[in-house]
């Protein structure tokens, strides 16, 4: 059974107490990220329409804390150059950002371009490059803009494909010094909380349906950029990948079904986007549970898209790398079969987690365990081959009280260490590490009450001030001599 090859995998995969060196080899580099909606600010100006999170935060009562919205963030907009010089100055190699959707094609439609939303865009491309760094673009970080979805054309319908096609095109071709394509930003966040528990916008609340025809249109419109990609601008070097979220999951005890459930939720988390990618179609476990709830829930055919075979060799191998952002640790058990009148994702998978005990937590709660990420692309690289891997998120929060996050210097330490001895120990093909994030910015529902950069901005300061806290120092220090002490992070 495949839980008890996961099993194995838990077992074989053997940690050393440190690691042979403490250098990082010329082959690693580090970046920083940001994404349009959370840093950009101008929601109104020069063009740009409204995004989806435009209209949701400006929701009332708002679903945001202290009602915070977008419209202004950090005022990167404005503030570009002054940002990249900031991020040059870190020393990194990668600085990864988004594109608005709305500020490029103000309605979503390809017949309506905002000249001033490409210049913007090919004025921060050219700057980056300028710094000597190469510019990580990711296409889609949930803001689809509001009038599309206003016309039904959403991550639902099937129409979305082709509209998302001919706004990558456009971007693409406006944007040649891009050194790495990233489509879409964390796509079980897209579908899970957009779609499944509507706490992200456009907020639908449609746990184990419409979830799960997200995931099978979103799929199907990666599959379609990377062939655009690859057929129509077959000049271009930069390679190509989606980025999922991918936490890592340990059993709560050694039961076989604590190990099952594990082997599940990674399934249902993780699985559900990579699989089809790399392997094709989607995981037998998630297919297989599904199916079976459905039967218990009187549907005529499982709630799962089915792809068919045409469908799955097309979007196989549409990724040039495997891109993860990894964030937490989750402690996973076994629970009974759910009700048979109650449709939904959790039922689906049938598990129950935790954040996996730790003396040391984010402002957001995350607990800090920095040897998942080493399980993660351990795991990924077990699944899915050797393949390249670009970890394309890798951050923790404070609350915005000091500027001396030590305890991001220690977590960013102890996740660096646990990734070059993936590298080092297990042989995994590291070749970057990006970090979330530069700047404190807009954290979704969080609003400004969660801190992830390692420069520090008062919101209510008009100016939008960046301030360095202590970890700028650390990220410079680690650039520059490219070492770590990693005897007590492992």
């Amino acid at each position: 059974m495949t839980w008890i090859i996961f099993s194995k995998i838990f077992i074989c995969i053997l940690f050393t107490s440190g690691v042979s060196s403490k250098y990082f080899p010329p082959s690693i580099d580090f970046g920083v990220a940001t994404s349009a909606y959370q840093i950009e600010g101008a929601w109104n100006v020069d063009g740009r329409g409204e995004s989806i999170w435009d209209n949701f935060t400006h929701t009332i009562p708002s679903p945001i804390a202290n009602g915070d919205t977008g419209d202004v963030a950090c005022d990167s907009y404005d503030k570009y150059e002054e940002d990249v010089r900031l991020i040059a100055a870190l020393g990194v190699k990668y600085y990864r950002f988004s594109i608005s959707w709305s500020r490029v094609l103000p309605t979503g439609y390809s017949n309506d371009i905002n000249l001033k939303g490409l210049e913007y865009y090919k004025n921060l491309t050219l700057q980056i490059k300028k710094f000597g760094m190469i510019p990580v673009v990711t296409l889609y970080h949930w803001d689809l803009p509001q009038r599309l979805r206003e016309d039904g054309i959403d991550w639902i319908n099937i129409d979305l494909v082709q509209h998302f096609v001919n706004y990558s095109r456009i971007v693409i071709e406006h944007l040649p010094e891009v050194g790495i394509w990233l489509t879409i930003n964390e796509p079980k966040q897209v579908c899970h909380y957009s779609y499944g528990n509507g706490r992200f916008a456009p907020g639908i609340k449609s746990s184990g349906l419409l979830e799960y025809q997200c995931a099978y249109v979103l799929l199907k419109t990666h599959a379609a950029v990377y062939h655009m990609y690859k057929e129509e601008f077959p000049n271009y070097e930069a390679k190509m990948a989606i980025a999922p979220d991918c936490q890592w999951v340990k059993p709560l005890t050694d039961k076989p079904a604590d190990i099952a459930a594990a082997y599940r939720q990674l399934e249902f988390w993780c699985g559900l986007y990579y699989q089809p990618i790399f392997s094709g179609d989607w995981p037998y476990e998630v297919k297989t549970r599904i199916a079976l709830r459905s039967i218990m829930e009187h549907y005529n055919q499982s709630r799962l898209p089915q792809f068919d075979q045409q469908e799955i060799e097309y979007i196989r191998g549409t990724s040039d790398f495997i891109a993860v952002n990894h964030y937490v640790t989750l402690l996973v058990s076994d629970v009974d079969e759910g009700p048979d009148d109650v449709t939904s994702f959790e039922n689906d998978m049938r598990t129950n987690w935790t954040f996996y005990p730790s003396v040391n937590q984010g402002a957001n709660g995350f607990t800090v365990n920095p040897w998942g990420i080493r399980k993660v692309i351990n795991w990924l690289h077990e699944q899915y081959g050797k393949q390249d891997i670009l970890i394309t998120e890798v951050g923790i929060s404070d609350n915005g009280t000091s500027l001396n996050d030590d305890f991001r210097i220690s977590f960013y330490t102890g996740m660096y260490c646990n990734i070059l001895e993936a590298v080092e120990t297990d042989n995994i093909n590291v070749f970057g590490v990006i970090a979330w994030s530069y700047i404190d910015n807009f954290e979704w529902l969080d609003g400004y009450t969660m801190h992830f950069g390692m420069y520090h901005i008062d919101f209510s300061d008009a100016d939008r001030k960046r301030v360095p806290k202590k970890s700028v120092e650390f990220f410079q220090n680690l650039t520059t001599k490219r070492y770590l002490n990693c005897e007590d992070e492992l």
